[in-house]
């Protein structure tokens, strides 16, 4: 009871949070603006956007697999699409709660009794080398972008320091995973270049061909900020930090928060095929295996 209780505690302290977040953007913006920049854009480039993002997502599924497979679990490819395309609409729709992470960390387990504790880990480590490829290509874009931060010209330290510290935090806390953690990393690298020149599509189809590289650095850090489990699914947290960092600057507010806006809407608009997945689960036709015995279990876990 208690913990329900803190639970739906927690999701409406977020839930608040991302309302707040969202209403101050809106009261700092003009929406209409926002709207013009969205009837005037580039359907062509909105669509190839759109197919990109779609790639991303595959790409995120191959990490996925990667380290399932590294804990024993048997999973085809295609399965492992249909599974994480079905966790990705359960954490943009039903972002309390279980969560899609939670629902796939729950399924794996009821199939292949490979250990929950090594799903959950599967979820740490994946998010882990996100943001580890996040932070990478965001020092890149500082660079490009031509800003001038205080001591920014050491930024390049972060590169290396970033990998070493990822390696480290595998070693010692997901030592599993540790053999894994090169592959982990390409896969993350890969998957966000190609979310770097979906924003950049998107960019194209809202007519701005200048400052590009600002506009993404400020793309990336928003991603970073959506990582940290103060909102309701990163709503607010992305367009909080692009408004900040417009104003900061000196870039279009209205531009920032339609690519925010847009990125978001695809986004949606993809997971909501994960929709399927729920009245035909991934599993649905296999069936649960026996019990493992102690020792099998012990050895899992």
């Amino acid at each position: 009871m208690r913990n329900t209780i803190k639970k739906i505690g927690t999701n409406l302290l977020k839930l608040c949070v991302s309302v707040a977040a969202i209403w101050w953007v809106m009261s700092k913006i003009s929406f209409k603006e926002v709207l013009v920049v969205f009837s005037t854009a580039n359907v062509y480039f909105l669509l190839g956007a759109l197919v990109l993002l779609m790639v991303s997502f595959v790409l995120l599924a191959f990490r996925q697999n990667l380290s399932f497979r590294n804990t024993g679990a048997n999973i085809s490819q295609i399965l492992n699409i249909k599974l994480y395309w079905l966790g990705m609409f359960y954490n943009l729709f039903l972002p309390g709660g279980i969560g899609g992470d939670g629902y796939k960390v729950y399924l794996v387990n009821k199939y292949r009794k490979n250990g929950l504790k090594k799903n959950i880990g599967t979820m740490l480590v994946n998010r882990i080398a996100g943001l580890v490829a996040i932070g990478m290509i965001t020092i890149v874009l500082y660079y490009l972008s031509g800003l001038n931060f205080p001591y920014g010209k050491a930024a390049w330290i972060g590169i290396p320091a970033i990998y070493v510290f990822y390696f480290f935090v595998l070693k010692y806390f997901f030592k599993s995973f540790l053999s894994i953690h090169a592959g982990l990393f390409w896969w993350s690298l890969v998957l966000q270049m190609v979310q770097f020149f979906s924003a950049l599509f998107i960019l194209y189809a809202f007519h701005q061909t200048t400052d590009l590289f600002d506009y993404l650095f400020l793309f990336f850090v928003s991603a970073i900020a959506t990582a940290l489990p103060i909102t309701i699914g990163g709503i607010g947290a992305r367009e909080m930090v692009f408004l900040i960092g417009a104003k900061t600057l000196g870039l279009n507010n209205e531009l920032c928060i339609a690519l925010s806006l847009m990125f978001f809407l695809m986004s949606a608009f993809v997971s909501l095929g994960g929709l399927y997945w729920v009245f035909f689960p991934p599993f649905r036709r296999e069936q649960v295996p026996d019990q493992l015995s102690e020792e099998e279990v012990e050895f899992s876990n």
